[in-house]
């Protein structure tokens, strides 16, 4: 009788894998203070895109034989964008309430600064201000990462399965599924 897989456990060292290499580059904006600026989404992006297609190719070709189908490959991209979420959730956690306190009204600071110049009357800017006071606490930003990344994650996924899916031939897996006599 043939062993049930879990894809859980097969994806548990790429997750660690994204979630260590996303960790470092978030190390680094924050080092060369790059962390509020705008356009540092797009090599986040494609750091994104290109680790999770070669964890997805590398998960493809070790636990599969080499052949995955595009809903599998979905599957485990947003499991392995779980198992990252999770570890740089934590990542943030750790800035946010220890390396650095002061991050969170910096963070608080310019989104009012960014309202002030849409031109927003100064009511609603302290309502919005008060309001997002009372939620910018460090465990509540890690679990809206979490949210955040998990999105992204499914979005990047759909994306990089594309490239990544390969179907077996299906004359030569027909073969190997008929019983020997």
């Amino acid at each position: 009788m043939e062993k049930k897989r879990s894809i859980w456990k097969e994806t548990l060292n790429y997750g660690i894998i994204y979630g260590l290499i996303t960790v470092v580059f978030s190390v680094l904006t924050y080092m060369f203070d790059l962390t509020f600026k705008t356009w540092i989404i797009w090599p986040s992006m494609l750091l994104g895109i290109i680790v999770l297609f070669f964890l997805l190719r590398s998960y493809r070709d070790h636990y599969n034989g080499g052949y995955i189908t595009y809903g599998k490959s979905v599957g485990a991209g947003v499991i392995i964008s779980i198992y990252a979420a999770i570890i740089t959730a934590v990542y943030v956690y750790v800035l946010y309430a220890f390396i650095d306190p002061g991050l969170m009204d910096k963070s608080i600071a310019m989104a009012e600064a960014k309202m002030a110049e849409k031109g927003l009357p100064e009511e609603a800017i302290e309502k919005a201000m008060e309001m997002q006071a009372k939620m910018m606490k460090p465990w509540f930003t890690s679990l809206m990462g979490i949210v955040n990344s998990v999105f992204y994650g499914l979005i990047l996924s759909l994306i990089v399965s594309l490239f990544v899916m390969k179907k077996g031939n299906p004359l030569l897996d027909e073969l190997e599924e008929e019983p020997k006599q």
